[in-house]
């Protein structure tokens, strides 16, 4: 199974327009953005309290990353060797399909019907819960924002806050539809009592659940112990009752120490929701030992590819260092007008723009690297310093390389790099086209409709310039 199967990134200019046209989405759009934005500023502030500064730890994380991705398969051995010291199973996944048939292979082997789920993105890539399904085992997410998403039947639309794109009266109304009762008339968000809701449904699935399902914020080399970082606790939930528990992350996941492991956390949460500290955060070692009273008789590493150790060594190595805290599309003004499902795949946001062309195929995603303002807001706040904009900006020159953008793009920017090569000739024409759009201009100096690219003018009106040139105007300033 390619993932280009399952991506819509293809149709992300349908989509966008789709989405900016939808005033509830809008409003919970906006209504999200400062909250994130807002509580990660009061985060970084905060480091100050424990004598931190946020540049000089970015790029002690940086150099963490950096130094796991040197030697990737040297890390990759050392915790295969620890975890199976521990009493683990770790096996390997090249691609979606290969983590289904490891993941239902496990479930039929130790007699699974029912899986409870903690939030994976890397599931999310394998499409899973289809497969799990299709082979007659009941996938149940335990995250509050993957549950609404699964009853609604949609996919998630952040990486941290997965729902974020429903209002209170949509999650309310599918509530009501769900859990089989009538909607109650709310005057006001009463979101305690429908957590308590959701929660008394999902207790039966945990403690009935014979397979916990998560992924791994970090794997800790030295000790072979996965770490799983979340706010609602269904993740120990998850991986504390069922028998087996199966942890499916991806090879790049990998830290070499607790004490790297640290360094980390001391950003990811801050970046990710504000927090100095998320509200759970477990290391989880081994199966339960003889004396021990919660914990999975079996536990299964799977460490997954699907397209990653191919940037290893290239021009997109930087992303691989991404810690999946979700800074980059809080901070970006295009996700923040779209949000996440006009991006077509897991990933949206500056990092989706780079990794759903990297991992489905730059062919299949030739809007998401141009789905940019180029402010690098992203890049200033990546707990990690990943160059997003830049990433992006690569990723469009080789579409060009590759001829794969449309042949009027291509025919125009030749025509430019012709035309700004003849000095002369580039400033007549300057003249004549500073004086015709200023001509196009309705009273209020503002072109309505602008009948060579009609795209410019559909969805905003443009400032016409003065009828003169910046050499034109620069010369009589002079003069002056």
């Amino acid at each position: 199974m390619r993932a280009a199967e399952h991506s819509q990134a293809m149709h992300f200019q349908a989509r966008a327009g789709e989405k900016v046209r939808n005033p509830v989405l809008q409003r919970a759009l906006q209504k999200a953005k400062p909250l994130f934005v807002g509580k990660r500023a009061k985060g970084i502030a905060a480091l100050a309290e424990d004598g931190l500064a946020f540049e000089p730890l970015r790029a002690a994380c940086e150099e963490i990353r950096n130094r796991v991705l040197a030697d990737l398969d040297v890390w990759l051995a050392i915790f295969e060797e620890r975890a199976k010291a521990t009493g683990a199973e770790v096996l390997w996944a090249r691609d979606g399909d290969e983590i289904c048939d490891l993941v239902i292979d496990v479930a039929r082997r130790h007699g699974v019907t029912k899986a409870a789920k903690s939030k994976s993105m890397l599931s999310e890539e394998a499409h899973l819960n289809e497969a799990l399904a299709a082979a007659g085992i009941r996938p149940v997410e335990t995250d509050l924002g993957e549950y609404i998403v699964q009853l609604a039947g949609e996919t998630p639309s952040h990486i941290i806050a997965p729902a974020v794109h429903k209002t209170i009266d949509e999650v309310e109304a599918l509530f009501a539809q769900e859990h089989g009762r009538p909607p109650e008339p709310r005057t006001s968000a009463d979101i305690p009592a429908m957590t308590r809701e959701a929660r008394q449904v999902l207790r039966q699935h945990f403690l009935t659940a014979e397979m916990g399902i998560t992924g791994a914020n970090f794997l800790i080399a030295e000790s072979g112990t996965a770490s799983l970082v979340t706010n609602e606790g269904n993740g120990r939930m998850v991986t504390t009752l069922p028998k087996v528990h199966v942890v499916i992350t991806g090879i790049e996941k990998i830290v070499p120490t607790l004490e790297d492991f640290a360094t980390l956390m001391r950003l990811l949460p801050r970046s990710a929701t504000g927090q100095t500290i998320s509200n759970y955060v477990s290391l989880l070692t081994g199966t339960k030992q003889p004396g021990e009273h919660d914990g999975p008789e079996k536990t299964v590493f799977i460490l997954v590819d699907n397209g990653r150790a191919a940037l290893l060594g290239s021009a997109y190595q930087d992303m691989l260092r991404c810690i999946r805290c979700g800074a980059c599309m809080n901070h970006c003004p295009v996700y923040f007008s779209l949000g996440g499902h006009a991006y077509g795949w897991v990933y949206p946001g500056p990092m989706g723009s780079v990794l759903t062309p990297l991992y489905t195929g730059i062919e299949n995603a030739l809007d998401l690297p141009h789905a940019s303002t180029g402010c690098n807001q992203c890049g200033s706040v990546c707990p990690v310093r990943i160059p997003l904009p830049k990433l992006m900006h690569r990723l469009r020159e080789e579409q060009v390389e590759r001829s794969l953008r449309p042949w009027s793009e291509s025919f125009g920017l030749k025509a430019w790099a012709w035309l700004a090569g003849k000095p002369k000739l580039y400033r007549w024409v300057a003249r004549l086209a500073s004086r015709y759009l200023n001509w196009l201009a309705d009273d209020s100096g503002r072109i309505r409709v602008f009948g060579l690219a009609p795209g410019w003018t559909a969805g905003r009106d443009l400032a016409a310039p003065k009828g003169k040139t910046f050499h034109e105007l620069y010369a009589a300033r002079k003069r002056a």
